[in-house]
């Protein structure tokens, strides 16, 4: 019998549409995290084909930009030796499939071709074969990690070769690559989490005359600003990204965090901070999350409460007193708490990514701390002590004393987010389309722009928006402005969504919504037509701030 909808009952049909729906998600969510992934993805089909060999299934943005090849094209039907420089890279990596189809993974060394006339990137490919329950092989997962010394001619006749005995430390880059892709995708959709709560909180803000309840909402807006930064590190964190460093005082830094990692636990925390404390080089977020990490861990070693000291001095190290960090001045940052302590065999274990002394950790919590650190050219050291307690001593550069108008400057730079007040909401008039496929947050950014003079419409996902774009413009009523998500569940995405638009008006007047995407990819976006990129979550004030910006400074 032929399965067709007409001799299906309705209970299966539901099933299927239910089932169907289900895979479109998974897909959407795998999708969202690989493009977020700074290295380059793609997967390959199992079997070669005699005629054009192995077949790439499937590339993610950031192999697209090495290849220079367009992020919504890709590099899906091309075959994988395209993408060598000679003949002997292309047997090398088919090579690598072969032993990562014995041995579970393999990597090489190569370079990666580029179609846009570039200088080929020098690269590392890490293959993983990917197999069933009953051992038959589905695909190939391949890493493209380019190497630190950049673009090199592609005449190189020598590479060096991975051995078998590495195995191990292949598997754990794809533990971290897996982790760091999953991390991401979570910062994805928190921020979508975020966003209608923020613009609800900041808009609400605006109306509020009562001081004392003003700032209590300012102490809550402070979190989510907070919330905002945290999601923003982990996406540049996974993706390496270069840092935002100035000077930090971190007198109110250390204040605010451990008021913050404290709030609600049975721990009293002592703070000991000296008076002239120097300032670092650093970016004070990422230098937060360390501390507020190390808080909660001796928090949670104390689950009967207890006394956590927080402690930060000046320091000295003179030239070869330490093995590790250059002479200079320091700050000396400590964390010590009186808990159950840490086993001695476990000590040199502590900060590697796979290990965690807790029995529903990852490990990737101490590990990202001391990558946080080290990029600073700081270390950050444990002792501990069974059942006496354990001892977190972070070492960070630190600049010359500033003079005070200096300081006055500074301050001024690092103000707190807990004090930042929202953005003011601009009025205007014109026609908005909100391209986003989260409910909430399309129905709270339309009432806002109506209230602030704009007339608005909704699409959930590419196709909607294509048609009713073409509606509004052939009744004369086009768009001031769209506003687009790039990832959009099922369907075209936001990129796919732009290029249909573009050509049914080349004038359209398009922003991206995102706030995973890295900022190569936003740039390759403004650089097919977006105007302006407005991260997720934003304000209010910023949604109406943008749009205002665009339809005025912008001629249709």
């Amino acid at each position: 019998m032929t399965l067709s909808p007409d001799n299906l009952c309705p209970e299966t049909l539901a099933e299927l549409e239910t089932s169907l729906h289900q895979i479109k998600a998974a897909n959407y969510f795998l999708r969202v995290a690989l493009d977020e992934v700074s290295e380059g993805v793609l997967i390959i089909e199992p079997q070669k084909n005699t005629a054009s060999g192995y077949q790439i299934l499937f590339s993610n943005a950031a192999a697209a930009l090495m290849a220079g090849v367009e992020i919504n094209r890709g590099l899906r039907g091309m075959a994988l030796h395209d993408l060598t420089v000679t003949d002997e890279e292309a047997a090398r990596l088919h090579h690598s499939l072969h032993l990562a189809a014995e041995n579970g993974s393999h990597e090489c060394d190569g370079h990666i071709q580029n179609f846009r006339g570039r200088e080929p990137q020098r690269c590392r490919w890490r293959v993983r074969a990917v197999f069933n329950s009953l051992r038959k092989l589905l695909n190939y997962t391949l890493w493209i990690t380019p190497l630190t010394d950049g673009a090199i001619s592609a005449n190189r006749k020598s590479y060096p070769t991975s051995k078998p005995e590495d195995l191990d430390e292949h598997s754990d880059q794809l533990k971290k690559d897996n982790l760091a892709a999953l991390a991401q995708g979570i910062a994805h959709d928190v921020n979508n989490l975020l966003g209608p709560v923020t613009m609800r909180l900041s808009d609400l803000m605006q109306n509020i005359t009562d001081p004392k309840l003003q700032e209590e909402l300012q102490h809550i807006f402070g979190g989510l600003a907070r919330a905002r930064q945290f999601t923003s590190q982990v996406v540049s964190a996974c993706k390496a990204r270069p840092q935002d460093k100035k000077p930090v005082n971190l007198t109110p830094l250390i204040k605010d965090t451990v008021k913050f990692a404290s709030a609600g636990s049975n721990v009293r925390v002592n703070t000991h901070l000296a008076p002239d404390l120097l300032w670092p080089l650093a970016d004070g977020t990422k230098i937060s999350q360390v501390l507020q990490n190390l808080i909660l861990n001796g928090i949670q070693a104390m689950p009967r409460g207890g006394h956590l000291d927080v402690e930060a001095k000046n320091t000295e190290i003179s030239t070869g007193q330490d093995a590790v960090l250059a002479a200079g001045s320091y700050v000396q940052i400590v964390v010590r708490d009186r808990g159950c302590g840490i086993a001695p065999e476990n000590l040199d274990r502590l900060f590697r990514e796979s290990f965690s002394t807790k029995a529903d950790g990852n490990g990737i919590g101490l590990t990202t701390c001391k990558r946080f650190i080290q990029d600073h050219k700081g270390d950050i050291r444990v002792v501990s002590r069974l059942h006496i307690g354990t001892q977190f001593t972070v070492l960070l550069p630190a600049l010359p004393a500033p003079s005070t108008d200096q300081k006055q400057d500074l301050a001024s730079q690092n103000a707190t987010v807990l004090d930042a007040p929202p953005v003011p909401l601009k009025h205007g008039r014109g026609r908005v389309l909100i391209v986003d496929d989260e409910d909430d947050l399309r129905k709270v950014a339309r009432m806002i722009l109506a209230r602030c003079g704009y007339e608005v419409f909704e699409a959930d996902n590419g196709q909607d928006a294509v048609k009713t774009y073409q509606t509004l413009f052939r009744q004369g009523m086009t768009p001031d402005v769209v506003l687009m998500d790039l990832t959009l569940r099922g369907g075209m995405d936001g990129g796919e969504t732009a290029e249909q638009l573009l050509r049914l008006d080349p004038e359209v007047r398009l922003v991206v919504t995102s706030g995973s995407v890295n900022s190569d990819v936003q740039l390759s976006y403004l650089q097919r037509g977006f105007l302006a990129v407005l991260p997720k979550p934003y304000e209010a004030g910023e949604l109406t701030q943008m749009v205002h910006r665009v339809i005025t400074l912008t001629p249709h």
